[in-house]
C-alpha cells in the first residue's frame, strides 16, 4: 500500500511506467499463456515444479513487446535490464507457479467444462463473425508454438490459480479513509492567471555577424554533424520476388482441396443446457418433468439441481466428446427443443436440453479458389526461399563473393551510394530498398569491406547479406552548407534568452498584483485565465500549461507566481484560485482511485502470499543459468 501513496505522488510518465510493470504481475486470471514448450534446464524449482529457461526466455521477449508497444517505442534488451523488467518478470513467474502449488495442496481443480467454457471466451479465437472459431483457435496456438494440449493445461492452472486467490479477489474492500484522501487530492482544482512570453514574438534580436554564426557552429557542432554514410551491397533472396513464378494447376487446387476439406467445414454447433443431479433416480424424474412441458428451471428446482450449472453453452460434436462421448452423443442425437435420457458422468447424472442448433457448413472449391490458391503458392514460396538460401549459404561458405552468387543463382544485387543509419541519403531522400529497416542495422555493425552472416528477417518471408564496401566518418557540416540552419539556432537561442528576461520581469509584476492582461498587452503578449484543473491536468487543453508548472502550482498558495520553459515559450502563472472538493463517491474520479487502489492491495497481498508459501515450497535459484541469461 506504500507503494500506492508514492506512485500516486509522482509524475504521470513514472505512473504509467510503474503501472505497466506492476500490472504485469498476472496471477489475476489466464492473462498471457502463450508461452514457449518445457525444455531441460531449470532456471528456478519452486517445491517440485522447474521453471526453464526457454520458458523465462519466451516471456521476456514478450515482455520486451508489451513495454515497448506501451512506451511507444521499441525498447531493447539492455534497456529493459536495467529498468528491471528481467527481475521483475522472474519474480511474478515464481510468484505464479508458488501460488499453483498453494492451490493444487489443496485439492482446487477445474472441469473440462469450466475449462473449454473459458477457452471459448477468449477473443483472440474469435472469427470475423465474433464467436469462438475451431480453425482460428488452431492456427493461435500453431503461431504460438504450443498444440492443443499445452494450452489447455494452462488455461486450466490458470483457473486453478484463480480460485486460490478469490477470498483476495473477492473479500478485499479498499478503506474508505484511503480513497476519500486520494480523492480529495487528485480532484482539487485549481485556476491560474497566465501569461505566455512566446519566442517568436521577441523583436529586435539583430542578425548575427558572421564570426558569431562561425563561433556558434564550432561551439554547437553537435548539432550540425554529418552522420556517418556507408556504401553497401546487399543481395536480398524475398519470397515474393520468388513467388511471382509460381503456377497451380487446376488439379493441384483439387488434391489440395481434399487434403485440407476440415479446414473448410463448419461443424454444426448445438447450444446445450442441462440438469445435473447426483442419482439416476432424480435423473429421471428430470426426464419426466421436461417430457410433461416444465421449463428446465422449474425442473431443475424441483429434482434439487443447482441452478447455476443449467447453462452448459455451445458445443461442436468434438467439443462436446472433450465432456463425455456419452454426453456428445446425447446431445448430437436430440432435435431442437427435446431433452436426452439420463446419462452419468464423473460429475453425476444429466439430462441435456438442445436449446438451439447452427447447422454445419462446406465451403465448395470454387468458395475457397483464391484463398486456397494463395495458400500452396505461400508453401511453394517459402520451400523455394529456403532452398534458395541454403544455395546461397553453401556459394558464400565457398569462398565466393556476393556478385559471384548473385551471377550463380540469377538473382540481382541491391547497390546503395550512401545511405545513413535512419535509411537517409545525403540529399535526404529515404531509401526504398524492400527489407531495408532490418539491413540498416547488420549494415551499420560491420567493419569496412565486411559481409554479414545470412539474416532472415522478422516475418520468416526474405533472407539477406550485406556487405559495408566503404564508410564515411560522421563529420562538421561546413558552415556555408548549414548556414540557414545555424542562423535559425543562434536566433531562436537569442530570442529565448530576451524571454528569459521577460519572463523575470513578467513573475515581479505579478508577484506584486499587478493585472496579468493588462501586463502582456504591454509588452505584446498573450494572457488567459485557465479553466479549473486536478493534478492530472483534467479541464485543461492540450499544451496549455508546460507540466512541470501544472505540477508546481498545486503546491502554492492563492497569490503565488510560477514560471517555467515550455515549448518554444516562457510561461508565467498566478495561482488565481483554489476549490476543494467534497468527497464524492458517484464521480469517475473516486471510482478510478477507488478501483486502483483495491486492484494494488489485492496484488500485495497476492504478492504476499506468494511469498509466505515460499516457506513451504521453497525456490532454488539456478545461478549459474541466471548468469548466462544475463550475458
Amino acid at each position: 500500500m506504500l507503494d500506492f501513496l508514492r506512485r500516486s505522488s509522482s509524475s504521470i510518465v513514472v505512473k504509467l511506467l510503474f503501472g505497466l510493470l506492476i500490472a504485469s504481475f498476472a496471477v489475476w486470471g489466464i492473462g498471457d499463456v502463450f508461452r514457449a514448450g518445457s525444455g531441460s534446464a531449470a532456471l528456478v524449482t519452486v517445491g517440485n515444479a522447474d521453471i526453464t529457461v526457454p520458458q523465462f526466455r519466451a516471456e521476456m521477449a514478450r515482455e520486451l513487446d508489451r513495454v515497448s508497444q506501451a512506451l511507444g517505442q521499441q525498447v531493447s534488451r539492455e534497456q529493459a535490464v536495467a529498468m528491471g523488467v528481467d527481475q521483475m518478470l522472474l519474480q511474478r513467474m515464481i510468484n505464479s507457479q508458488v501460488l499453483l502449488e498453494g492451490a493444487k495442496d489443496l485439492g482446487l481443480m477445474a472441469s473440462d467444462a469450466v475449462v473449454l467454457s473459458e477457452i471459448k471466451k477468449n477473443e483472440e479465437f474469435f472469427n470475423e463473425a465474433g464467436q469462438f472459431d475451431r480453425r482460428v483457435y488452431t492456427e493461435v496456438l500453431s503461431r504460438a508454438g504450443m498444440n492443443e494440449d499445452m494450452y489447455v493445461a494452462r488455461v486450466r492452472d490458470s483457473i486453478v490459480r484463480m480460485q486460490y486467490l478469490s477470498p483476495i479477489s473477492t473479500g478485499v474492500a479498499a478503506p474508505k479513509v484511503l480513497v476519500n484522501t486520494l480523492y480529495k487530492r487528485f480532484a482539487e482544482k485549481r485556476v491560474l492567471d497566465v501569461v505566455r512570453i512566446t519566442h517568436a514574438k521577441i523583436n529586435g534580436v539583430p542578425a548575427p555577424t558572421t564570426e558569431q554564426l562561425t563561433q556558434y557552429h564550432t561551439d554547437n557542432a553537435e548539432r550540425f554533424m554529418a552522420p556517418q554514410y556507408r556504401a553497401l551491397t546487399a543481395l536480398v533472396l524475398s519470397a515474393d520476388a520468388l513467388g511471382k513464378g509460381v503456377e497451380i494447376t487446376d488439379a493441384e487446387l483439387a488434391t489440395a482441396y481434399d487434403e485440407r476439406a476440415a479446414e473448410f467445414t463448419t461443424p454444426e454447433v448445438r447450444s446445450l443446457s442441462q440438469v445435473l443431479v447426483k442419482d439416476e433416480a432424480a435423473a429421471a424424474r428430470a426426464a419426466e418433468l421436461l417430457a410433461a412441458g416444465k421449463t428446465i428451471t422449474e425442473t431443475a428446482n424441483e429434482v434439487g439441481a443447482n441452478a447455476s450449472m443449467i447453462k452448459l453453452g455451445d458445443f461442436t460434436r468434438d467439443e462436446a466428446a472433450a465432456l463425455s462421448v456419452e454426453i456428445a452423443d446425447a446431445a448430437f442425437n436430440t432435435p431442437q427443443g427435446g431433452h436426452s435420457a439420463p446419462i452419468k458422468s464423473p460429475l453425476g447424472w444429466h439430462v441435456l436440453v438442445v436449446d438451439a442448433i447452427t447447422p454445419g457448413a462446406v465451403r465448395t472449391l470454387d468458395e475457397v479458389k483464391d484463398e486456397l490458391t494463395q495458400l500452396i503458392r505461400n508453401e511453394r514460396t517459402l520451400n523455394v526461399l529456403f532452398e534458395t538460401s541454403n544455395q546461397l549459404e553453401d556459394q558464400l561458405g565457398g569462398g565466393q563473393t556476393l556478385e559471384e552468387a548473385a551471377t550463380g543463382l540469377g538473382l540481382n544485387l541491391v547497390k546503395i551510394a550512401a545511405v545513413d543509419a535512419n535509411g537517409f541519403t545525403p540529399d535526404g531522400a529515404p531509401v526504398d530498398t524492400p527489407y531495408v529497416g532490418a539491413i540498416l542495422p547488420a549494415a551499420f555493425d560491420l567493419s569496412e569491406g565486411a559481409d554479414s552472416a545470412m539474416i532472415e528477417t522478422e516475418d520468416n518471408k526474405a533472407f539477406f547479406v550485406v556487405r559495408a564496401d566503404a564508410i564515411t566518418p560522421s563529420a562538421l557540416r561546413p558552415l556555408d552548407t548549414v548556414r540557414q540552419q545555424v542562423t535559425a539556432a543562434w536566433m531562436q537561442e537569442q530570442r529565448a534568452a530576451q524571454a528569459e528576461t521577460v519572463a523575470a520581469s513578467v513573475k515581479a509584476r505579478l508577484q506584486a498584483g499587478e493585472d496579468a492582461g493588462i501586463v502582456a498587452r504591454a509588452l505584446g503578449f498573450d494572457a488567459f485565465t485557465t479553466e479549473p484543473f486536478n493534478r492530472t491536468g483534467q479541464g485543461l487543453e492540450n499544451g496549455a500549461l508546460p507540466a512541470t508548472l501544472m505540477n508546481d502550482a498545486f503546491t502554492l498558495n492563492v497569490g503565488d507566481v510560477i514560471s517555467a520553459l515550455g515549448t518554444d515559450a516562457h510561461t508565467v502563472a498566478r495561482v488565481k484560485s483554489v476549490t476543494q472538493v467534497e468527497v464524492d463517491a458517484a464521480n469517475s474520479i473516486y471510482s478510478a482511485i477507488q478501483g486502483r487502489a483495491l486492484q494494488d492491495m489485492q496484488t500485495d497481498l497476492a504478492s504476499q502470499l506468494a511469498t509466505a508459501l515460499q516457506e513451504t515450497y521453497p525456490v532454488r535459484v539456478n545461478n549459474a543459468a541466471l548468469q548466462d541469461l544475463a550475458n
